[in-house]
């Protein structure tokens, strides 16, 4: 080799690969060593740390005098129960862009679930509350308007938002119409036509939002049988994961802009580089979605103040804006600041050691749950200022009162 040409592949060598020159063959080592289920673990362990926290703010109430022991740790556990939604549904997210299992079997499980959940709510609702309700009054026609009454005295908002599984439906279709390539329809020119049904899950999403702030501002009242149809996640959730999936999208256009096939590039999501860059970008989003959503929070504030030097009025406003606010999702997505750090931890592609224990890990957190409760209790008992009972004094009146049937017989 001349002298020349050792010095051209030197240069090759030194000079920075460009995007899609990288591939398996010259992969980097470094892959989070935290997996989506690691982030099931995660969340799991938030919700039975809520519970916690439950039980402990119980224990305050029942006797002040364990407020100096408990309301420390309690001020600092605080914080870990809202971060069980983002470690959820980060974990879920992952799956349905690894989709391993195809679209097919997640919109069908994730459809089924939904349509479950919103007929056996509906069911149990008015079958039997509506029903009992209805044989306990003499005014049938009367019951629907009062139940709709106590929901909002119950919600503040007049809805309950609880079908996460609507969440994750829409969030794989709209996964489905980015990137499933159609075999028979939508073939050819057609196929721009598929990817513009993606924003129909985008518009349930808005019109979900948009009902939910008229409701929580008395505009309209919403039918109970809608309530297993709305959203759950804040706004800011979704929004990440929309750009997750375009981020996605727009790297394999970018990807096979020179020549690579679709295939090279399936392969190259399942690098280690791959996954350092995808955890790098989701940091920044997460972070920027948190603080996005305080922006648009007091944005919206100011804007229905009037002005910015009314500061008197924006306060006045900002309180009564803030639970509309937080009826439709906004000013919820601060934990996404504190998941964001740990996402460098993460790897969506790594695939866990025990894929089958991911079935048991909600089976386990609540026995958890169920213990802390019980265990709770208990400590509660131990602490709760309530008379004592003397056993004494009760044998002694059931023997009084065996003496007395004795005598009568």
């Amino acid at each position: 080799m001349s002298e020349e040409a050792i010095k051209n592949e030197a240069r090759d060598t030194r000079r920075r690969r460009k995007f899609h020159e990288h591939g398996a063959h010259n992969d980097i080592k470094y892959r989070g060593p935290i997996s989506y289920q690691g982030f099931q673990m995660l969340g799991w362990l938030c919700i039975v740390m809520g519970v916690v926290v439950v039980m402990m703010k119980l224990s305050i109430k029942v006797n002040p005098d364990m407020k100096a022991r408990l309301d420390w740790i309690g001020k600092v556990l605080v914080y870990v129960p809202p971060l069980s939604l983002p470690f959820l549904l980060i974990a879920n997210f992952s799956r349905i862009l690894i989709n391993e299992e195809g679209y097919k079997k997640q919109l069908l499980r994730n459809g089924l679930a939904s349509l479950g959940i919103f007929v056996a709510f509906n069911a149990f609702f008015y079958r039997y509350i509506i029903g009992s309700l209805k044989l306990l009054t003499v005014e049938p026609n009367q019951v629907m308007p009062m139940v709709t009454d106590m929901m909002y005295l119950a919600t503040h908002y007049g809805f309950l938002a609880f079908n996460i599984f609507i969440d994750l439906f829409l969030c794989t279709l709209f996964m489905f119409f980015l990137n499933y390539r159609p075999t028979k329809f939508f073939t050819g020119g057609k196929l721009y036509l598929f990817r513009a049904f993606a924003i129909l899950p985008i518009a349930y999403e808005v019109a979900s939002i948009l009902l939910k702030a008229a409701c929580a501002e008395m505009k309209i009242v919403l039918p109970v049988w809608t309530f297993p149809l709305l959203t759950v996640k804040p706004p800011m959730t979704f929004f990440v994961f929309v750009l997750m999936s375009l981020f996605i999208k727009f790297r394999e256009m970018r990807y096979c802009r020179h020549g690579r096939t679709h295939e090279d590039y399936e392969a190259f999501l399942k690098t280690n580089r791959n996954s350092l860059h995808f955890s790098i970008f989701l940091t920044v989003m997460l972070a920027v979605a948190a603080i996005a959503d305080f922006a648009i929070m007091l944005v919206m504030m100011i804007k229905q103040a009037g002005s910015v030097e009314a500061l008197d009025s924006i306060l006045s406003n900002a309180q009564a804006f803030y639970p509309t606010a937080v009826a439709v999702g906004f000013g919820k997505s601060w934990p996404l600041l504190l998941v964001a750090p740990i996402m460098l931890l993460y790897s969506y592609t790594r695939k866990p050691r025990f894929e089958k224990f991911g079935m048991l890990i909600p089976a386990v957190a609540i026995v958890l749950i169920v213990f802390v409760v019980i265990q709770g209790s208990y400590q509660i008992l131990h602490v709760a200022n309530i008379p004592r009972i003397n056993y004494m004094e009760i044998r002694q009146t059931i023997a009084e009162a065996i003496q007395s049937m004795q005598a009568s017989e």
